[in-house]
């Protein structure tokens, strides 16, 4: 894992006195202001980010400072008020939640905003309220490109200008300026309010220094001229039917020995308490309930709802804008980063700082991608405060299993990962056995994910245990007695196109084959 920086750890530090104040200032019904002394004198915070994720309805929080991404994000119903400025994704995943800025912001103000408000007083970046689901934008100030892309409900005023493709791809909703407006985008045409909307929305918003004109632009979708476009179908990866699992040849311990299968998620060089999988499995579920019993009521699961101290949750573009209630009394987070666009480091930070004030500063982060992404996922990766990065098989491209391997090995290796401590994983598009799991060790994979073959908790804890009783049986056969001394030696490709597309030794010529040599 890359070394904490010292403003993530100054911004996880002041998320965990946020959250202590918030606790008490409910009990008290009392508002709460950072960023001043006792005396009332300024003390302005510098640089912090993902500050103040997932205020719960009934706080009240009002901040002095400049602050970095991801500010007031996930809200749940709280009140926040920014006197200053904020970078990007600054009220992002809003759901419910009355957010201010009296300065300017970055980009993806509002980003997926479900419901709520959110009221910036000195202009904003590109993509302000891009998704935007549901829920009120307001802008007082000029705003750069793609205002209100991608968005399917809710309303965005602009009390100034707005850059180019207002409304981009929008389905819904409706953007209203009171500004200038370039020429708008296909699948967007203009319109006019009524009277009766005009005053609707001035009444909503109940502030006569930001209330719209009747001569106000507004936006909406052109049907007649809309373009919905249908993305390419995911293709089998076609599982590892060409790759063995072979005996290395090193002196083997007696079969009646103990044998290793556990991995620690989240250990941090010994520095957190980390989450066991008994199994290199993470079984995929929807949901958490029912997980009592037998071998499942140890083993914690990836789902989506009602997660259990254990489980991990997977945050996507579905429900991210629910994760203030989803990671409470979770054990983690598995966070698809392609719910959120154009990620970088910096901007990732944030959402990490912000996801750990949700779920617990020790809880374990990661990180999870499609497979023609994995450079920028392992970049991502050795540079943020994650605990492991997993690669999704199955795409649109239709490469198979086989060729993954060395794709995201060379990847990993280019990226000290492995140095880092950040784990590797690999998300499965068949039912894994446990040949799939001890291959992906012997990859270089510690976890992989995969959905469960039956969905009731009898049979999942009977495939439990069979994965359990056939991968000790596994470790026999290859002569080892723990799942960290699998290594690519004990893979063999077993047919000529296996050999070809993942570079490791064909079995009987005991070699890659000799185009890989040059590499």
């Amino acid at each position: 894992m890359a070394q904490m920086r010292e403003d993530v750890s100054r911004s996880l530090a002041l998320n965990k006195d946020l959250q202590r104040l918030v606790e008490r200032a409910l009990q008290l019904d009392q508002g709460m202001k950072v960023g001043w002394s006792r005396d009332g004198e300024p003390n302005p915070k510098q640089g912090e980010m993902g500050v103040a994720p997932g205020l719960p309805n009934g706080a009240r929080l009002r901040m002095l400072g400049a602050l970095k991404d991801c500010v007031g994000a996930f809200s749940t119903g709280g009140s926040f008020t920014l006197e200053g400025q904020a970078g990007d994704y600054f009220g992002a995943w809003n759901n419910g939640g009355h957010i201010s800025a009296e300065r300017g912001v970055g980009d993806f103000v509002a980003h997926s905003m479900s419901s709520g408000r959110v009221v910036i007083r000195d202009g904003a970046g590109n993509d302000a309220g891009s998704c935007l689901s549901g829920g009120m934008l307001v802008i007082r100030g000029d705003c750069g490109n793609r205002i209100g892309g991608g968005m399917s409900d809710g309303d965005i005023i602009i009390h100034g200008d707005v850059g180019n493709e207002p409304g981009i791809g929008m389905s819904g909703g409706r953007i209203i300026i009171n500004g200038r407006c370039p020429p708008i985008p296909n699948g967007v045409k203009m319109s006019t309010l009524s009277t009766a909307e005009c005053k609707k929305l001035n009444s909503e918003m109940a502030d006569p220094t930001l209330e719209v004109p009747a001569d106000a632009v507004c936006l909406v979708v052109d049907n007649d001229s809309m373009l919905y476009p249908i993305l390419p179908q995911r293709k089998s990866s076609g599982a590892w039917d060409g790759i063995a699992l072979v005996n290395s040849g090193d002196t083997a311990p007696p079969k009646h020995s103990e044998r290793d299968t556990m991995v620690l998620l989240g250990e941090r060089g010994g520095e957190c308490e980390a989450l066991g999988l008994p199994l290199p499995l993470l079984p995929m579920r929807e949901d958490g309930k029912g997980l009592n019993k037998g071998r499942v009521s140890k083993q914690p699961f990836l789902v989506r709802t009602n997660p259990r101290a254990i489980d991990l949750v997977l945050l996507d573009e579905e429900n991210l804008n629910q994760a203030a209630n989803l990671l409470k009394g979770a054990g983690g987070v598995v966070l698809d980063i392609s719910a959120i666009p154009s990620l970088n480091s910096a901007r990732l930070d944030g959402v990490i700082v912000s996801l750990k004030g949700l779920v617990g500063e020790d809880s374990p982060i990661v990180l999870l991608s499609d497979l023609d992404e994995v450079e920028n996922l392992h970049l991502l990766s050795a540079n943020s405060d994650v605990d492991a990065c997993i690669s999704r098989l199955g795409d649109p491209s239709g490469r198979t299993a086989a060729s993954a391997l060395p794709l995201i090995g060379r990847s990993a290796a280019a990226n000290s990962l492995g140095r880092n401590g950040v784990l590797l994983g690999l998300e499965l598009d068949w039912d894994a056995t446990a040949q799939d799991l001890a291959i992906a060790c012997s990859a270089g994979c510690k976890m992989v994910i995969c959905s469960t073959p039956e969905n009731g908790i009898t049979a999942i804890n009977q495939w439990l245990e069979e994965q359990a009783a056939n991968l000790e049986g596994w470790l026999i056969q290859l002569g080892i007695v723990s799942i960290d001394q699998l290594t690519r030696k004990h893979l063999r490709a077993i047919n000529n196109e296996t050999a070809a597309t993942s570079g490791l030794r064909l079995s009987g010529y005991g070699r890659p084959l000799p185009h890989w040599f040059a590499s």
